[in-house]
């Protein structure tokens, strides 16, 4: 069900929030994005622990976990208690929304974790990047090259500009 708000300045503008269906039960719930940055000096297995736990706390509020993501240490536009850098993770759940102020008060009663942000999801979540760039195409110019390697270009030119991808 979208939600559409008109502006009151010279240009109108039109948001929309759209809202998806949990997996389970059949009635439509909100699906929310919550991202919280824990203190950067644990370790790996405390923080896979940080994690499980923040989890286990949106279970027990009758969320459904949608997607979880780790995105890794990051540096801080600001410091928060006298941290600069912290591990950012991303939870894409759907809860009813009356549960939403006792999950965000769960999340602060957690130690380790700096801060959190619940926002409503907006549009599906992007496919993961990949860490590899696709294979260039080889023209028939390109095949055409002579295959002596003294007459083969250096690894450090740049390729010639027909088998550069567009």
């Amino acid at each position: 069900m979208p939600i559409a708000m008109e502006g009151r300045g010279r240009t109108p503008f039109r948001l929309e929030i759209q809202t998806w269906k949990s997996t389970g039960g059949g009635e439509a719930l909100p699906s929310y994005d919550l991202v919280y940055i824990v203190k950067p000096d644990l370790e790996s297995e405390a923080i896979s622990t940080i994690v499980e736990r923040a989890t286990r706390r949106l279970l027990d509020q009758g969320a459904t976990i949608e997607h979880t993501e780790v995105w890794g240490k990051r540096r801080m536009a600001y410091s928060i208690q006298r941290y600069r850098e912290g591990y950012y993770v991303f939870t894409r759940f759907a809860a009813p929304g009356d549960r939403i102020p006792e999950i965000r008060h769960g999340l602060k009663i957690v130690e380790n974790v700096l801060r959190a942000s619940i926002t409503v999801a907006v549009g599906p979540i992007a496919p993961p990047k990949t860490s590899q760039p696709p294979a260039p195409t080889v023209t028939a110019s390109a095949s055409a090259a002579p295959s002596s390697p003294s007459a083969a270009p250096s690894s450090d030119a740049p390729p010639p500009e027909s088998a550069q991808l567009e």
